[in-house]
């Protein structure tokens, strides 16, 4: 009797053991999950935090360079401090404004992406990154005292690209490329796959500066 349920008992384990196996290698990466993403939505930002810089010689500012695409509208954003510029592309033009003095833009009607399939090129580039990488391990890791849940993937040659995440958001990518000795840091303040649409359109009532912007040009080049 007793050697029966050591059996059983045994046998209990080892199902267990590979059950829990299977359950943890069938779990995708959060990296995975992450480019799955940008393969299957319709709208994206992501905001990246670029480090620091001295606004007019002195005063130190963080800068942030917050990209987003929603259907075929491409909106970049460029925040040094309280400086902060936005930029929309689109099928009828290239606008450039300040948000915090909604009053201006300044337009282009040549704009080089026109008709193109922006989201497109989107889960292009997350295609290709899951094809060129392979994961290879997860792990805790400490960073300035605080502790983060890793991913590491590599090329399968060169180049190592660790993801650290803070919960479920993506907060550091560390790439390592040891053939030409680089090492690159990207920190993200934000990746979200809701925007909204005020982000994407010009301010209301907002007066076109382009005519008197194109003819100071042509007057500058002109006396030049």
């Amino acid at each position: 009797m007793k050697r029966f349920l050591s059996i059983l008992l045994a046998a209990t384990v080892m199902m267990t053991s590979v059950f829990c196996v299977s359950a943890f290698a069938a779990e995708t990466p959060k990296t995975d999950a992450l480019l799955d993403r940008f393969e299957t939505e319709d709208e994206v930002l992501v905001t990246i935090d670029s480090g620091k810089t001295m606004l007019f010689g002195f005063l130190s500012s963080d800068i942030k360079n917050t990209i987003a695409i929603k259907d075929n509208v491409v909106a970049y954003e460029y925040t040094a401090g309280f400086i902060k510029i936005r930029v929309i592309a689109s099928d009828t033009g290239i606008y450039a404004f300040f948000p915090s003095l909604p009053y201006f833009y300044v337009k282009l009607d040549f704009n080089p992406v026109a008709g193109a399939d922006i989201w497109e090129f989107v889960k292009d580039a997350a295609n290709l990154t899951q094809g060129l990488t392979q994961y290879v391990d997860s792990y805790t890791e400490k960073v300035n005292g605080k502790e983060y849940y890793v991913e590491e993937y590599n090329d399968r040659e060169f180049v190592t690209s660790k993801f650290y995440y803070d919960g479920d958001n993506l907060v550091m990518l560390n790439v390592v490329d040891v053939s030409t000795l680089s090492v690159q840091n990207t920190y993200f303040d934000e990746i979200s796959f809701e925007v909204e649409d005020d982000f994407f359109k010009i301010p209301k009532g907002a007066f076109d500066l382009s005519p008197i912007l194109t003819g100071l040009i042509i007057s500058l080049m002109a006396a030049a």
